[in-house]
């Protein structure tokens, strides 16, 4: 009886570690076939898990699509444009242009004919010394020569039908405004009778100026229409050719 029971013990003994064996294959098993799953499967984003980025592909040799307000990189050395359309643009700033003396071209370098220079344009730049207006400008916008320290001459093709220049100072071609007197020229100012408005910062840190003439009587002067900020030409002395 003893070795029938000592039998039946050993039998369990070995069942239960058979048993035992296969739980532990059927475990291990599980583990790599989750493995397996999650490589070819990522789980999803959620608590405690690292989610993956999707990345479009992009189709073979595709060119990128430019940004609706990029704009074409300026040529070096050179004042930088607008376009206005219809094979036209304007001046809008001093842009790569490294040059004292400025030249604005009747063409740009893009082909597209200058008709304008931008409000603005040069407001406030220390570079320029000089500049000289094409035929083909039809319209300066406003402040576009003003407040430049070192400016010493404005002048203005002889076929502009729009502009002039007198002695460096610029007129509309009736003369019945005076756009711009430059920051730095030398000698006394004359304003011709016919001038009968002063544009916005025309006269604005003038240093050389002393003394301004005018080309008709006191009535007359007392009618021009001056713009704010032409503290030079308030400070300086007015002299009458018509008295």
């Amino acid at each position: 009886m003893n070795t029938r029971n000592q039998l039946l013990a050993v039998a369990a003994t070995i069942l239960f570690a058979i048993a035992l064996a296969l739980t532990v294959t059927i475990i291990s098993l599980s583990t790599v076939r989750t493995s397996v799953r999650d490589a070819i499967d990522p789980p999803k984003g959620g608590v405690g898990t690292s989610a993956i980025p999707v990345v479009a592909a992009s189709e073979p040799d595709q060119e990128p699509v430019a940004d609706a307000e990029t704009t074409t990189a300026e040529p070096e050395n050179s004042l930088r444009y607008e376009s206005l359309g219809n094979g036209t643009c304007a001046v809008a700033g001093i842009g790569g242009l490294r040059d004292a003396c400025v030249i604005i071209p009747e063409v740009s370098p893009t082909g597209e004919r200058v008709v304008r220079v931008s409000a603005r344009a040069f407001l406030g730049c220390g570079q320029i010394t000089a500049v000289q207006i094409p035929a083909s400008v039809r319209e300066i916008g406003a402040l576009a020569f003003a407040d430049c320290p070192n400016l010493v001459y404005l002048s203005v093709s002889a076929s502009n039908p729009y502009f002039r220049d007198a002695e460096g100072v610029l007129f509309t071609a009736d003369g019945h405004t005076l756009i711009q007197y430059p920051t730095m020229r030398a000698g006394n100012a004359v304003i011709p009778a016919t001038v009968n408005a002063v544009c916005e910062m025309a006269f604005y840190r003038c240093a050389n100026l002393k003394t301004v003439r005018y080309e008709g009587t006191p009535e007359e002067w007392d009618r021009v229409t001056i713009a704010p900020r032409n503290y030079s030409l308030f400070s300086a002395s007015v002299e009458f050719a018509g008295e």
